[in-house]
């Protein structure tokens, strides 16, 4: 009885923790707040990369408008055939139009996402009501990946 009590208790103290472990974001926080104070209404980012991608950096094109976060696989950080490019910038079209162009569109976690070829978008109406479109490009990853990446994309608040 006593060695049950003894594995039982092992066995909770190694869930808890595991459990309750907070993961970290995809981009940094400090980042993040960066990102918000430069960008405002365009102020996008991604909350899922493909396994073994990691923040790599980020940048914000104060004359076009963009904000350009890059992620990168650990195993090839400074390798540019392995790196994630995601943006955000103003889409001056309608929703309707945003899909223009696309070869293929996906459903994913309830967004709408598109697929050209090499880069796959969507279009999210910002805070100030005006569209946005996030897009994610990567030579060496796949739609539904690069789609996954732009599907995840959410406004920092």
């Amino acid at each position: 009885m006593r060695r049950v009590a003894l594995t039982s208790l092992l066995v909770l103290g190694l869930a808890v923790p595991a459990s309750s472990a907070r993961t970290e974001p995809v981009v940094p926080r400090f980042i993040q707040g960066l990102v918000k104070l430069k960008a405002g209404s365009l102020a996008y980012v991604p909350t899922r990369v493909p396994f073994r991608y990691r923040y790599l950096s980020y940048g914000y094109d104060k004359v076009r408008r963009i904000v350009t976060i890059r992620a990168a696989d650990r195993r090839y950080p400074l390798n540019g055939r392995h790196t994630l490019v995601f943006t955000a910038r103003r889409f001056a079209g309608t929703l309707a139009s945003c899909g223009e162009g696309k070869q293929k569109s996906f459903q994913l976690d309830g967004n709408k996402v598109f697929w050209d070829g090499t880069l796959a978008w969507r279009c999210v109406r910002g805070p100030d009501g005006k569209l946005v479109r996030l897009a994610a490009a990567g030579p060496n990853l796949p739609d539904v990946a690069l789609g996954q990446v732009v599907a995840s994309g959410k406004r920092i608040r």
